[in-house]
């Protein structure tokens, strides 16, 4: 038995942590509470296969090296698991969404064979690891674990591209976890990447590389969950959005008439010109369906098809205007631009730059510099 170092204290803190934020993700009143219900069993697993690694390394025999392998089941439930949590964080249909069993199927196998394995005594499984009887087994569980997590991830990448593909039919504003999404999956994809790199350079070269290993990559990532779990106790609700069919019907070239198209209109400039509903920094076409007591697919026809764009660019083209108006009232002179384009509905400034560069050609600062140099004229 090895004696304890500063870095065993360093992973006994990261698996106490882990535990902790399990724990508080599922007892504090947040509205992500299906998703974080998910990430909670992740944080779990990840603090289990912290523990193991650190105990695996410090009191190694032969009866925990056959335990570590039932441990190990962790890198077959990871892939399955982080779906669910993106799946559940990104889409309302279903809230509580569950996989079915046959994506469990890898992890179910795993657990027998792992039972098998301490059905053995030690002496015989040290015989058997010495000889080169479970080097075929154990080549088998890497080569799955890693085409699993390829699996998933190149499945998360397509719900997080089609949750960003829809949002700006649904909401007026940028949401910073989406973003956060796409980090956490693109941390995970890295991981994987130098997974399979460890893998091939040892399997095809015999060769070894410092600091990367298997064991290093699942305590990296175990590490980085927790900064998830950190990052989800502070983070408001992602607007979810109806998952959609592959299959979808063709959509009728005509939803609305004539007649229903011109009211249509008529209610919508007046909610926008006269009751200035674009004001309402995290306006979403729920919202402005509730206002007009129009269905949220009549609007959505509408603007795609009748006024060429989508609920995001034309909220905020308007949100642009309100601005212009204020400069025009000689507003920026008393105020900040950041304070004028968060007064006229914006949430950010990245995404007030970019509607107005997408509005006008040109930046808020160039346009106000110029508008000034013409005063001065």
């Amino acid at each position: 038995m090895q004696s304890f170092e500063f870095v065993d204290l360093i992973l006994f803190l990261g698996v106490s942590q882990g535990v902790f934020l399990a724990i508080t993700l599922l007892v504090i009143k947040n509205t992500n509470k299906a998703a974080n219900a998910v990430l909670s069993a992740i944080l779990l697993l990840s603090a289990v296969m912290l523990l193991g690694r650190m105990i695996f390394f410090k009191f190694l025999t032969l009866r925990l090296y056959q335990w570590s392998l039932l441990i190990d089941v962790v890198i077959f439930l990871f892939g399955p698991l982080t779906y669910m949590y993106v799946r559940r964080l990104a889409f309302y249909k279903n809230e509580k969404f569950l996989l079915s069993w046959q994506h469990y199927t890898l992890s179910i196998i795993h657990v027998l064979y792992s039972f098998y394995v301490l059905s053995l005594s030690p002496e015989v499984f040290g015989e058997m690891l010495s000889s080169g009887a479970l080097d075929i087994p154990f080549f088998i569980i890497e080569v799955l674990g890693i085409v699993s997590n390829m699996y998933y991830c190149v499945a998360n990448f397509k719900l997080i591209q089609l949750y960003s593909s829809e949002e700006k039919n649904a909401i007026s504003y940028r949401q910073n976890v989406v973003s956060f999404l796409r980090f956490f999956q693109i941390t995970i994809a890295a991981v994987v990447g130098v997974w399979v790199l460890s893998f091939v350079v040892v399997k095809l070269f015999d060769y070894q590389l410092k600091w990367i290993d298997y064991n290093t990559v699942w305590g990296a990532t175990s590490i980085f969950i927790y900064i998830v779990g950190y990052y989800s106790l502070k983070e408001p609700e992602l607007f979810r959005l109806p998952l959609k069919s592959k299959k979808t019907k063709p959509k009728p070239k005509q939803r609305l008439s004539t007649s229903q198209v011109q009211t249509l209109e008529k209610v919508l400039q007046q909610s926008i010109q006269e009751e200035k509903i674009f004001l309402k920094s995290n306006l979403t076409l729920r919202d402005l369906s509730e206002r007009l007591g129009v269905s949220t697919h009549d609007i959505s026809w509408y603007l795609n098809t009748v006024a060429k764009c989508n609920f995001y660019d034309y909220i905020n083209q308007y949100r642009v205007k309100e601005f212009l108006r204020r400069v025009e009232n000689n507003e920026h002179h008393y105020h900040t631009i950041l304070a004028l384009s968060i007064e006229a509905g914006f949430n950010s400034k990245s995404t007030f730059n970019k509607a107005f560069k997408l509005e006008m050609n040109d930046t808020p600062r160039n346009y106000i510099r110029s508008k000034s140099l013409e005063e001065l004229v």
